[in-house]
């Protein structure tokens, strides 16, 4: 009986001591630190589960950022110049990509904040954070360099196209050049009237006990009909009578009458009728 009533006293002490030890200041403190802890952790593993999510859309806007560069960059290799069309896509992606760095660079700076004043769990997350600051720089680099490209590439299709229209012209002006050339080259001139009315026009010279000659540097020009030589082989003079008075060679002409009586001035050899001179007069009676 003695027995049992010490052992109920040591347990007494004991639940007594272990009340006094859960009351005790020392004891509240450890609790605290414990629940802050906790709390503390799972604040840092809230607030690495959003850096996370943040990372994530960063990284999909650069592979959004890489599919447009790659766009523009091929475009900007091909050497015609660009559409309507294709000049107002490139210069949609180069302000989609303008607009994703914007808001890739303030997600970066919020995670680098985070990052300098995060806890251990955060701090993990460094290497990651660091590769996207390099890569938010490259992509400013290379959207500059793009940016340099395709305005050297417009200057170049602008001075190309001057150029092009330059040869344009001088090739036009060649072409005019030579078809002027070409009918200078095929043109001729023929006049046909009695004595009287070729002398009048200071074309023929001559008369009663004088000789009759040519008048070519002084003749009335404006008198004469102009024809081209490739396409006039047959001159109807509308007598019955003609005598030709300007120097052609021998057996390339002949005067043929037709069914009125009239007589037609047949060039049968054109190159060499014309080779002498490019006037042509006949008197007709």
């Amino acid at each position: 009986m003695k027995k049992n009533g010490f052992l109920l006293l040591i347990m007494g002490l004991i639940a007594v001591s272990c009340t006094n030890v859960k009351e005790s200041k020392e004891y509240k403190d450890l609790q605290a630190q414990r629940d802050s802890l906790l709390m503390r952790s799972a604040g840092a593993e809230s607030e690495a589960a959003e850096m996370m999510a943040v990372i994530s859309e960063v990284e999909a806007n650069f592979a959004r950022i890489r599919e447009a560069e790659k766009y523009i960059a091929s475009q900007s290799a091909q050497g015609e110049e660009m559409t309507q069309d294709t000049k107002q896509r490139v210069q949609d992606n180069f302000m989609m990509i303008n607009e994703i760095l914007q808001r890739n660079k303030a997600q970066l700076e919020q995670l680098n904040r985070k990052q300098s004043a995060g806890s251990k769990e955060i701090a993990s997350l460094k290497n990651t954070i660091n590769r996207l600051n390099t890569e938010m720089r490259e992509s400013t680099t290379r959207l500059a360099v793009l940016q340099e490209e395709l305005a050297r590439k417009d200057e170049q299709i602008a001075q190309l196209s001057e150029d092009v229209t330059a040869l344009a012209q001088e090739a036009e002006q060649q072409s005019v050049t030579i078809r002027e050339q070409d009918k200078t080259l095929h043109t001729a001139y023929y006049v046909f009237g009695t004595a009287a009315e070729l002398k009048e026009q200071k074309i023929l010279s001559g008369g009663f006990l004088q000789q009759t000659r040519v008048l070519q540097d002084t003749f009335n020009k404006e008198y004469f009909l102009k024809i081209d030589i490739r396409e006039v082989t047959e001159i109807p003079l509308y007598a019955p009578k003609g005598k030709v008075w300007s120097t052609h060679p021998e057996g390339t002409y002949e005067f043929v009458k037709g069914d009125d009586g009239n007589l037609v001035l047949l060039i049968t050899d054109t190159q060499r009728f014309w080779s002498l001179t490019k006037y042509l007069i006949v008197e007709v009676k």
